[in-house]
Protein backbone atom coordinates (compact mmCIF):
# COMPACT_ATOMS: atom_id res chain seq x y z
CA UNK A 1 0.00 0.00 0.00
CA UNK A 2 2.93 2.09 0.19
CA UNK A 3 3.41 5.19 2.47
CA UNK A 4 0.56 7.59 3.45
CA UNK A 5 -1.82 5.32 3.76
CA UNK A 6 -4.11 3.57 1.44
CA UNK A 7 -4.00 4.57 -2.84
CA UNK A 8 -6.23 7.27 -4.01
CA UNK A 9 -9.87 5.42 -5.02
CA UNK A 10 -10.71 4.17 -8.17
CA UNK A 11 -13.49 6.45 -10.37
CA UNK A 12 -14.82 3.06 -11.84
CA UNK A 13 -16.20 0.65 -9.17
CA UNK A 14 -13.65 -1.81 -8.16
CA UNK A 15 -14.29 -5.63 -7.73
CA UNK A 16 -15.44 -6.48 -4.84
CA UNK A 17 -12.89 -8.67 -2.69
CA UNK A 18 -13.11 -10.31 0.18
CA UNK A 19 -10.15 -9.49 3.25
CA UNK A 20 -9.93 -6.49 4.93
CA UNK A 21 -12.19 -3.47 4.74
CA UNK A 22 -10.86 0.15 3.97
CA UNK A 23 -11.21 2.93 6.50
CA UNK A 24 -14.77 4.41 6.89
CA UNK A 25 -13.10 7.77 5.30
CA UNK A 26 -11.74 5.99 2.32
CA UNK A 27 -15.26 4.43 1.73
CA UNK A 28 -16.74 7.43 1.54
CA UNK A 29 -14.55 9.10 -1.10
CA UNK A 30 -14.79 5.81 -2.67
CA UNK A 31 -18.57 6.27 -2.84
CA UNK A 32 -18.17 9.80 -4.28
CA UNK A 33 -15.67 8.87 -6.79
CA UNK A 34 -17.73 6.13 -7.95
CA UNK A 35 -19.35 6.90 -11.23
CA UNK A 36 -22.95 6.70 -11.06
CA UNK A 37 -24.11 6.86 -14.46
CA UNK A 38 -22.66 6.39 -18.23
CA UNK A 39 -23.77 8.67 -21.22
CA UNK A 40 -24.74 6.15 -24.60
CA UNK A 41 -21.59 5.74 -26.30
CA UNK A 42 -19.27 5.45 -22.69
CA UNK A 43 -17.59 8.50 -22.95
CA UNK A 44 -19.04 10.40 -19.96
CA UNK A 45 -19.13 9.76 -16.54
CA UNK A 46 -21.64 10.78 -13.95
CA UNK A 47 -20.48 11.19 -9.92
CA UNK A 48 -22.67 11.74 -7.11
CA UNK A 49 -21.29 15.25 -6.76
CA UNK A 50 -23.62 17.78 -7.02
CA UNK A 51 -21.64 21.17 -7.89
CA UNK A 52 -25.43 23.38 -8.61
CA UNK A 53 -28.87 23.59 -8.95
CA UNK A 54 -31.25 25.53 -10.07
CA UNK A 55 -35.27 25.79 -10.87
CA UNK A 56 -35.57 23.23 -13.88
CA UNK A 57 -31.72 21.61 -13.81
CA UNK A 58 -29.47 19.98 -11.16
CA UNK A 59 -25.64 19.91 -11.89
CA UNK A 60 -22.87 17.19 -11.11
CA UNK A 61 -19.21 16.81 -11.27
CA UNK A 62 -18.62 14.42 -14.71
CA UNK A 63 -15.29 13.12 -16.31
CA UNK A 64 -14.66 12.90 -19.77
CA UNK A 65 -12.61 9.37 -20.12
CA UNK A 66 -11.20 10.53 -23.65
CA UNK A 67 -9.27 13.27 -22.36
CA UNK A 68 -9.08 12.52 -18.61
CA UNK A 69 -10.71 16.42 -18.17
CA UNK A 70 -13.67 16.84 -15.42
CA UNK A 71 -17.09 17.77 -17.09
CA UNK A 72 -20.42 19.33 -15.54
CA UNK A 73 -23.60 16.66 -15.97
CA UNK A 74 -26.36 18.28 -16.71
CA UNK A 75 -29.76 17.14 -15.57
CA UNK A 76 -32.81 19.54 -17.06
CA UNK A 77 -36.10 18.25 -16.50
CA UNK A 78 -38.36 18.88 -19.69
CA UNK A 79 -41.68 17.41 -18.74
CA UNK A 80 -43.30 20.93 -18.97
CA UNK A 81 -42.26 20.80 -22.43
CA UNK A 82 -44.63 20.36 -25.33
CA UNK A 83 -43.26 18.33 -28.06
CA UNK A 84 -42.54 21.27 -30.67
CA UNK A 85 -40.69 22.88 -27.67
CA UNK A 86 -38.55 19.42 -27.06
CA UNK A 87 -37.78 19.36 -31.10
CA UNK A 88 -36.78 22.92 -31.03
CA UNK A 89 -34.24 22.57 -27.74
CA UNK A 90 -33.30 19.34 -29.42
CA UNK A 91 -31.95 21.47 -32.93
CA UNK A 92 -30.29 24.06 -30.90
CA UNK A 93 -28.50 21.58 -28.83
CA UNK A 94 -27.15 20.14 -32.10
CA UNK A 95 -26.22 23.04 -33.18
CA UNK A 96 -24.38 24.32 -29.44
CA UNK A 97 -22.00 21.42 -30.28
CA UNK A 98 -20.33 22.72 -33.12
CA UNK A 99 -19.54 26.49 -31.23
CA UNK A 100 -15.93 26.85 -30.11
CA UNK A 101 -14.51 29.57 -29.04
CA UNK A 102 -12.04 30.55 -25.98
CA UNK A 103 -14.27 32.83 -24.59
CA UNK A 104 -17.78 30.73 -24.67
CA UNK A 105 -18.26 27.79 -22.25
CA UNK A 106 -17.78 24.40 -24.19
CA UNK A 107 -20.16 22.30 -24.87
CA UNK A 108 -19.97 18.56 -25.55
CA UNK A 109 -22.83 16.53 -25.44
CA UNK A 110 -26.46 16.01 -24.83
CA UNK A 111 -29.14 13.00 -25.01
CA UNK A 112 -32.61 12.12 -23.69
CA UNK A 113 -32.36 10.07 -20.52
CA UNK A 114 -35.15 9.02 -17.98
CA UNK A 115 -34.36 9.57 -13.94
CA UNK A 116 -36.26 8.37 -11.45
CA UNK A 117 -39.23 7.70 -13.82
CA UNK A 118 -38.66 11.38 -14.86
CA UNK A 119 -37.97 12.12 -18.16
CA UNK A 120 -35.28 14.67 -18.77
CA UNK A 121 -31.98 15.93 -20.63
CA UNK A 122 -28.43 15.48 -19.87
CA UNK A 123 -26.05 18.38 -21.30
CA UNK A 124 -22.37 17.50 -20.91
CA UNK A 125 -20.26 21.11 -20.37
CA UNK A 126 -16.72 22.65 -20.05
CA UNK A 127 -16.81 22.91 -16.11
CA UNK A 128 -15.77 26.06 -14.11
CA UNK A 129 -14.65 25.48 -11.14
CA UNK A 130 -13.32 28.99 -10.28
CA UNK A 131 -16.95 30.44 -9.82
CA UNK A 132 -18.30 33.51 -11.77
CA UNK A 133 -18.25 37.10 -12.13
CA UNK A 134 -20.80 37.35 -9.09
CA UNK A 135 -19.39 35.01 -7.07
CA UNK A 136 -16.08 37.33 -7.78
CA UNK A 137 -17.41 40.28 -6.84
CA UNK A 138 -19.16 39.59 -4.15
CA UNK A 139 -15.65 37.79 -2.39
CA UNK A 140 -13.34 41.06 -3.79
CA UNK A 141 -15.95 44.07 -3.52
CA UNK A 142 -14.20 46.21 -6.34
CA UNK A 143 -12.67 45.32 -9.45
CA UNK A 144 -9.94 46.78 -10.63
CA UNK A 145 -10.28 49.06 -14.10
CA UNK A 146 -7.32 46.54 -15.84
CA UNK A 147 -9.44 43.52 -15.07
CA UNK A 148 -12.76 45.25 -15.67
CA UNK A 149 -11.18 46.31 -19.43
CA UNK A 150 -9.78 42.53 -19.94
CA UNK A 151 -12.41 40.78 -18.86
CA UNK A 152 -15.51 43.46 -20.68
CA UNK A 153 -13.34 43.16 -23.69
CA UNK A 154 -13.21 39.11 -23.86
CA UNK A 155 -17.04 39.22 -23.52
CA UNK A 156 -17.33 40.98 -26.28
CA UNK A 157 -15.48 39.15 -27.90
CA UNK A 158 -17.95 36.11 -27.27
CA UNK A 159 -20.98 37.91 -28.04
CA UNK A 160 -19.65 39.22 -31.19
CA UNK A 161 -18.70 34.78 -32.27
CA UNK A 162 -22.22 34.46 -30.94
CA UNK A 163 -23.27 37.40 -33.11
CA UNK A 164 -22.08 36.16 -36.11
CA UNK A 165 -23.58 32.66 -36.46
CA UNK A 166 -25.40 31.97 -39.27
CA UNK A 167 -28.30 32.32 -38.01
CA UNK A 168 -26.95 34.55 -35.10
CA UNK A 169 -27.30 33.11 -31.86
CA UNK A 170 -28.87 36.14 -29.29
CA UNK A 171 -27.42 35.00 -25.63
CA UNK A 172 -31.07 36.86 -24.04
CA UNK A 173 -29.74 36.41 -20.50
CA UNK A 174 -26.41 37.81 -20.09
CA UNK A 175 -25.74 38.61 -16.71
CA UNK A 176 -22.65 38.03 -14.07
CA UNK A 177 -24.34 35.09 -13.09
CA UNK A 178 -23.40 33.47 -16.07
CA UNK A 179 -20.09 34.13 -17.13
CA UNK A 180 -17.57 32.09 -15.91
CA UNK A 181 -13.87 32.69 -14.95
CA UNK A 182 -11.06 29.87 -16.11
CA UNK A 183 -9.01 29.41 -12.71
CA UNK A 184 -5.69 28.70 -14.86
CA UNK A 185 -5.75 31.24 -17.10
CA UNK A 186 -7.96 34.35 -15.29
CA UNK A 187 -10.20 34.58 -18.99
CA UNK A 188 -13.81 34.52 -18.65
CA UNK A 189 -16.26 32.18 -20.48
CA UNK A 190 -20.16 32.83 -21.39
CA UNK A 191 -22.30 30.37 -20.27
CA UNK A 192 -26.30 29.90 -19.72
CA UNK A 193 -26.36 29.07 -23.79
CA UNK A 194 -29.08 26.93 -24.48
CA UNK A 195 -31.74 26.75 -22.46
CA UNK A 196 -34.49 29.61 -23.55
CA UNK A 197 -36.73 26.87 -24.36
CA UNK A 198 -36.49 25.18 -20.86
CA UNK A 199 -36.74 28.60 -19.05
CA UNK A 200 -40.07 29.80 -20.98
CA UNK A 201 -41.91 26.35 -19.94
CA UNK A 202 -40.79 26.96 -16.09
CA UNK A 203 -42.03 30.42 -15.57
CA UNK A 204 -44.73 30.84 -18.52
CA UNK A 205 -46.27 33.62 -17.10
CA UNK A 206 -43.07 35.57 -17.32
CA UNK A 207 -40.84 37.24 -19.59
CA UNK A 208 -37.18 35.35 -20.62
CA UNK A 209 -34.90 36.96 -18.74
CA UNK A 210 -33.57 38.95 -15.66
CA UNK A 211 -35.23 41.98 -15.30
CA UNK A 212 -32.97 43.88 -14.44
CA UNK A 213 -30.74 43.01 -17.22
CA UNK A 214 -33.64 43.10 -19.81
CA UNK A 215 -33.89 45.39 -22.29
CA UNK A 216 -37.03 47.47 -22.85
CA UNK A 217 -38.07 45.90 -26.54
CA UNK A 218 -37.65 42.34 -24.49
CA UNK A 219 -40.92 42.83 -22.85
CA UNK A 220 -43.00 42.78 -26.04
CA UNK A 221 -40.99 40.33 -27.51
CA UNK A 222 -39.42 41.93 -30.35
CA UNK A 223 -35.93 42.02 -30.64
CA UNK A 224 -32.56 41.47 -32.11
CA UNK A 225 -29.28 41.27 -31.19
CA UNK A 226 -29.03 44.66 -29.24
CA UNK A 227 -30.79 43.13 -26.14
CA UNK A 228 -26.80 41.34 -25.28
CA UNK A 229 -25.31 44.64 -26.16
CA UNK A 230 -27.93 46.04 -23.44
CA UNK A 231 -27.44 43.44 -20.68
CA UNK A 232 -23.35 43.82 -21.06
CA UNK A 233 -23.78 47.70 -20.33
CA UNK A 234 -25.35 45.88 -17.09
CA UNK A 235 -22.90 43.49 -16.93
CA UNK A 236 -20.15 46.46 -17.00
CA UNK A 237 -21.98 48.59 -14.40
CA UNK A 238 -22.28 45.55 -12.03
CA UNK A 239 -18.77 45.48 -12.50
CA UNK A 240 -17.87 49.00 -11.79
CA UNK A 241 -20.30 49.38 -8.79
CA UNK A 242 -20.28 45.93 -7.11
CA UNK A 243 -23.85 46.80 -7.31
CA UNK A 244 -26.78 44.82 -8.67
CA UNK A 245 -28.33 46.87 -11.22
CA UNK A 246 -31.99 48.14 -9.82
CA UNK A 247 -31.30 46.97 -6.32
CA UNK A 248 -33.42 49.93 -5.33
CA UNK A 249 -36.61 48.02 -6.86
CA UNK A 250 -38.51 46.00 -4.59
CA UNK A 251 -39.81 44.11 -7.23
CA UNK A 252 -39.92 42.84 -11.23
CA UNK A 253 -42.87 45.41 -11.68
CA UNK A 254 -41.10 48.29 -10.31
CA UNK A 255 -37.94 47.10 -12.35
CA UNK A 256 -39.99 47.12 -15.37
CA UNK A 257 -41.41 51.30 -14.94
CA UNK A 258 -38.21 52.11 -14.85
CA UNK A 259 -36.70 50.17 -17.83
CA UNK A 260 -39.39 51.33 -20.12
CA UNK A 261 -39.75 54.50 -19.03
CA UNK A 262 -35.80 55.27 -19.59
CA UNK A 263 -34.63 55.66 -16.01
CA UNK A 264 -31.58 54.49 -15.30
CA UNK A 265 -30.46 52.28 -12.27
CA UNK A 266 -29.29 54.38 -9.18
CA UNK A 267 -26.03 52.83 -9.31
CA UNK A 268 -25.21 54.01 -12.94
CA UNK A 269 -24.82 57.78 -11.36
CA UNK A 270 -22.37 56.07 -9.08
CA UNK A 271 -19.66 55.18 -12.16
CA UNK A 272 -15.94 56.74 -11.04
CA UNK A 273 -14.72 56.59 -14.45
CA UNK A 274 -15.71 59.52 -17.08
CA UNK A 275 -14.96 57.39 -20.06
CA UNK A 276 -16.95 53.75 -18.82
CA UNK A 277 -19.69 56.21 -17.62
CA UNK A 278 -20.04 56.75 -21.15
CA UNK A 279 -19.92 53.07 -22.65
CA UNK A 280 -22.45 51.89 -19.99
CA UNK A 281 -25.07 54.56 -20.74
CA UNK A 282 -23.90 53.85 -24.89
CA UNK A 283 -25.21 50.17 -24.11
CA UNK A 284 -28.18 50.89 -22.19
CA UNK A 285 -30.27 53.34 -24.21
CA UNK A 286 -33.95 52.58 -24.54
CA UNK A 287 -34.03 52.99 -28.77
CA UNK A 288 -31.89 50.33 -29.97
CA UNK A 289 -30.68 51.55 -32.60
CA UNK A 290 -28.89 54.18 -30.71
CA UNK A 291 -27.10 51.60 -28.69
CA UNK A 292 -23.35 50.68 -29.70
CA UNK A 293 -23.31 47.73 -31.88
CA UNK A 294 -20.49 45.05 -30.69
CA UNK A 295 -18.74 46.03 -33.23
CA UNK A 296 -18.21 49.66 -31.90
CA UNK A 297 -17.16 48.31 -28.81
CA UNK A 298 -14.47 46.00 -29.98
CA UNK A 299 -13.30 49.00 -31.76
CA UNK A 300 -13.49 51.74 -29.10
CA UNK A 301 -10.50 52.94 -27.33
CA UNK A 302 -11.29 51.78 -24.02
CA UNK A 303 -11.11 48.34 -24.81
CA UNK A 304 -8.09 48.22 -27.16
CA UNK A 305 -5.05 46.12 -26.15
CA UNK A 306 -2.47 48.52 -25.69
CA UNK A 307 0.27 47.63 -28.62
CA UNK A 308 2.19 50.46 -28.04
CA UNK A 309 0.61 52.24 -31.67
CA UNK A 310 -1.35 54.64 -31.65
CA UNK A 311 -2.94 56.54 -34.64
CA UNK A 312 -4.91 60.31 -34.22
CA UNK A 313 -6.69 63.14 -35.87
CA UNK A 314 -4.22 65.19 -36.30
CA UNK A 315 -6.66 67.91 -37.31
CA UNK A 316 -10.51 68.44 -36.59
CA UNK A 317 -13.11 66.00 -38.88
CA UNK A 318 -15.19 68.23 -40.27
CA UNK A 319 -17.16 65.68 -41.52
CA UNK A 320 -16.69 66.89 -45.49
CA UNK A 321 -13.09 66.24 -46.19
CA UNK A 322 -12.12 63.13 -47.85
CA UNK A 323 -8.51 63.41 -46.91
CA UNK A 324 -7.70 63.57 -43.02
CA UNK A 325 -4.30 64.49 -41.86
CA UNK A 326 -3.39 61.57 -39.29
CA UNK A 327 -0.77 61.18 -36.53
CA UNK A 328 1.10 58.01 -36.23
CA UNK A 329 2.85 57.76 -32.59
CA UNK A 330 4.82 55.33 -30.94
CA UNK A 331 5.19 54.25 -27.43
CA UNK A 332 8.93 53.05 -28.00
CA UNK A 333 9.57 56.87 -29.97
CA UNK A 334 13.05 54.88 -31.58
CA UNK A 335 10.80 52.94 -33.63
CA UNK A 336 9.81 56.30 -35.48
CA UNK A 337 12.73 56.68 -37.82
CA UNK A 338 13.80 60.00 -40.08
CA UNK A 339 12.36 63.32 -39.51
CA UNK A 340 9.36 63.74 -37.43
CA UNK A 341 7.22 66.95 -35.85
CA UNK A 342 8.50 67.94 -32.56
CA UNK A 343 5.08 65.96 -31.26
CA UNK A 344 6.46 62.63 -31.60
CA UNK A 345 4.46 61.77 -34.28
CA UNK A 346 4.46 61.33 -37.83
CA UNK A 347 2.13 63.24 -39.84
CA UNK A 348 0.43 61.60 -43.18
CA UNK A 349 -2.44 62.12 -45.17
CA UNK A 350 -5.11 59.43 -45.54
CA UNK A 351 -7.76 59.56 -48.18
CA UNK A 352 -10.64 58.05 -46.25
CA UNK A 353 -12.51 56.88 -49.41
CA UNK A 354 -9.40 55.49 -52.01
CA UNK A 355 -6.85 54.89 -49.71
CA UNK A 356 -6.04 51.10 -47.75
CA UNK A 357 -4.32 51.02 -44.29
CA UNK A 358 -2.39 47.89 -45.46
CA UNK A 359 -0.63 50.02 -48.32
CA UNK A 360 -0.20 53.36 -46.32
CA UNK A 361 1.74 50.82 -43.55
CA UNK A 362 3.74 49.33 -46.28
CA UNK A 363 4.86 52.76 -48.16
CA UNK A 364 6.06 54.03 -44.60
CA UNK A 365 7.82 50.94 -44.36
CA UNK A 366 9.52 51.28 -47.54
CA UNK A 367 10.26 55.17 -47.01
CA UNK A 368 12.07 53.86 -43.77
CA UNK A 369 9.91 55.31 -41.11
CA UNK A 370 9.00 52.21 -39.77
CA UNK A 371 10.70 49.13 -39.38
CA UNK A 372 8.91 45.78 -41.20
CA UNK A 373 7.97 44.22 -37.76
CA UNK A 374 5.55 46.94 -37.02
CA UNK A 375 4.10 46.90 -40.12
CA UNK A 376 1.23 45.16 -38.96
CA UNK A 377 0.53 47.14 -35.91
CA UNK A 378 0.77 50.11 -37.95
CA UNK A 379 -1.65 48.82 -40.43
CA UNK A 380 -4.18 48.02 -37.76
CA UNK A 381 -3.82 50.89 -36.07
CA UNK A 382 -4.30 53.22 -39.29
CA UNK A 383 -7.36 50.93 -40.13
CA UNK A 384 -8.85 51.27 -36.77
CA UNK A 385 -8.66 54.51 -36.45
CA UNK A 386 -10.38 55.91 -40.16
CA UNK A 387 -13.34 52.93 -39.61
CA UNK A 388 -14.10 54.83 -35.98
CA UNK A 389 -13.99 58.16 -38.42
CA UNK A 390 -16.14 56.49 -40.60
CA UNK A 391 -18.69 55.39 -38.07
CA UNK A 392 -18.76 58.78 -36.29
CA UNK A 393 -19.61 60.24 -39.92
CA UNK A 394 -22.45 57.98 -40.87
CA UNK A 395 -23.59 58.09 -37.22
CA UNK A 396 -23.60 61.88 -37.82
CA UNK A 397 -25.52 61.66 -40.62
CA UNK A 398 -28.50 59.48 -39.94
CA UNK A 399 -29.08 61.76 -36.95
CA UNK A 400 -29.25 65.10 -39.49
CA UNK A 401 -31.33 62.98 -41.62
CA UNK A 402 -34.07 61.87 -39.21
CA UNK A 403 -37.29 63.73 -39.09
CA UNK A 404 -37.96 66.58 -36.41
CA UNK A 405 -40.63 65.34 -33.96
CA UNK A 406 -44.17 66.83 -34.00
CA UNK A 407 -44.79 69.74 -32.04
CA UNK A 408 -46.48 68.23 -28.96
CA UNK A 409 -50.63 69.30 -28.20
CA UNK A 410 -51.45 71.67 -26.14
CA UNK A 411 -50.61 70.13 -22.40
CA UNK A 412 -54.18 68.85 -20.33
CA UNK A 413 -55.15 70.11 -16.99
CA UNK A 414 -53.46 72.64 -15.04
CA UNK A 415 -50.65 73.96 -17.53
CA UNK A 416 -53.81 74.58 -20.15
CA UNK A 417 -55.93 76.62 -17.73
CA UNK A 418 -52.30 78.55 -17.32
CA UNK A 419 -51.91 79.59 -20.71
CA UNK A 420 -55.77 80.33 -21.02
CA UNK A 421 -55.67 82.45 -17.87
CA UNK A 422 -52.48 84.51 -19.55
CA UNK A 423 -55.12 85.74 -22.36
CA UNK A 424 -58.08 87.80 -21.00
CA UNK A 425 -61.52 85.79 -21.98
CA UNK A 426 -64.22 87.64 -24.98
CA UNK A 427 -67.14 88.55 -23.01
CA UNK A 428 -69.51 85.56 -22.78
CA UNK A 429 -67.22 82.80 -22.95
CA UNK A 430 -67.02 80.05 -20.41
CA UNK A 431 -64.42 79.95 -17.53
CA UNK A 432 -62.06 76.84 -17.70
CA UNK A 433 -62.67 74.41 -15.21
CA UNK A 434 -59.55 72.77 -13.48
CA UNK A 435 -59.20 69.06 -14.22
CA UNK A 436 -57.82 67.09 -11.67
CA UNK A 437 -54.92 65.31 -12.24
CA UNK A 438 -55.29 61.32 -13.18
CA UNK A 439 -53.34 58.97 -11.26
CA UNK A 440 -52.21 57.04 -14.25
CA UNK A 441 -53.28 53.08 -14.69
CA UNK A 442 -50.64 50.83 -13.89
CA UNK A 443 -48.79 48.13 -16.98
CA UNK A 444 -48.92 45.74 -13.80
CA UNK A 445 -51.89 45.38 -11.59
CA UNK A 446 -51.31 45.09 -8.04
CA UNK A 447 -51.16 41.22 -8.16
CA UNK A 448 -47.96 41.10 -10.08
CA UNK A 449 -46.59 38.23 -9.29
CA UNK A 450 -42.68 38.68 -8.26
CA UNK A 451 -40.31 37.36 -10.76
CA UNK A 452 -39.18 33.84 -9.52
CA UNK A 453 -35.60 33.91 -8.15
CA UNK A 454 -33.33 30.85 -9.68
CA UNK A 455 -31.05 29.80 -7.17
CA UNK A 456 -27.15 30.45 -8.11
CA UNK A 457 -26.04 27.42 -9.94
CA UNK A 458 -22.41 27.10 -11.21
CA UNK A 459 -23.01 25.74 -14.50
CA UNK A 460 -26.32 26.05 -16.40
CA UNK A 461 -26.92 26.66 -20.26
CA UNK A 462 -29.65 29.55 -22.51
CA UNK A 463 -29.78 30.73 -25.92
CA UNK A 464 -32.04 31.31 -28.74
CA UNK A 465 -31.72 31.80 -32.26
CA UNK A 466 -33.37 33.71 -34.99
CA UNK A 467 -33.75 32.03 -38.41
CA UNK A 468 -33.15 35.41 -40.34
CA UNK A 469 -29.94 36.34 -41.76
CA UNK A 470 -27.48 38.51 -40.10
CA UNK A 471 -26.86 41.68 -41.22
CA UNK A 472 -23.06 42.50 -40.00
CA UNK A 473 -22.04 45.69 -38.38
CA UNK A 474 -18.48 45.28 -39.89
CA UNK A 475 -17.11 47.62 -41.94
CA UNK A 476 -16.58 46.06 -45.59
CA UNK A 477 -12.28 46.90 -45.80
CA UNK A 478 -12.53 46.37 -50.08
CA UNK A 479 -15.93 48.82 -50.70
CA UNK A 480 -15.49 51.72 -47.84
CA UNK A 481 -11.54 52.35 -48.46
CA UNK A 482 -11.54 51.23 -52.15
CA UNK A 483 -9.88 48.70 -53.65
CA UNK A 484 -7.28 50.49 -56.35
CA UNK A 485 -6.82 53.81 -54.66
CA UNK A 486 -3.45 52.68 -53.20
CA UNK A 487 -0.97 55.77 -52.65
CA UNK A 488 1.13 57.88 -54.91
CA UNK A 489 5.07 57.66 -54.38
CA UNK A 490 7.76 59.75 -52.64
CA UNK A 491 7.37 61.63 -49.71
CA UNK A 492 4.03 62.95 -50.79
CA UNK A 493 2.16 61.43 -47.85
CA UNK A 494 4.42 61.03 -44.95
CA UNK A 495 5.83 63.94 -43.39
CA UNK A 496 6.05 67.24 -44.89
CA UNK A 497 3.65 69.54 -46.28
CA UNK A 498 -0.19 68.08 -47.67
CA UNK A 499 -1.62 69.06 -50.93
CA UNK A 500 -5.07 70.63 -49.91
CA UNK A 501 -7.59 67.45 -49.92
CA UNK A 502 -9.94 67.71 -52.26
CA UNK A 503 -13.35 68.31 -51.34
CA UNK A 504 -16.61 66.02 -51.57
Amino acid sequence: SGRGGSPPPPLLPPPVAAGRREPEETESEEVETRAVATSPDGRFLKFDIEIGRGSFKTVYKGLDTETTVEVAWCELQTRKLSKTERQRFSEEVEMLKGLQHPNIVRFYDSWKSSIKGQLCIVLVTELMTSGTLKTYLKRFKEMKLKVLQRWSRQILKGLHFLHTRSPPIIHRDLKCDNIFITGPTGSVKIGDLGLATLKRASFAKSVIGTPEFMAPEMYEEKYDEAVDVYAFGMCMLEMATSEYPYSECQNAAQIYRKVTSGVKPSSFYKVKVPELKEIIEGCIRMDKDERYTIQDLLEHSFFQEDTGVHVELAEEDDGIKSGLKLWLRMDDTKKLHGKYKDNNAIEFLFELYKDVAEEVAQEMVVLGFICEADYKLVAKAVRDRVVAIKRKREKLKRSQEMPSPPEPEQPPGVLRMLEELKSPLPPGAPVPTLLSPGSGDSVFSSTFPPEPEEPEADQHQHFTYRQTSYSSATCEWGSSMGQGGGTTGGGRRVGGPSPPPAML
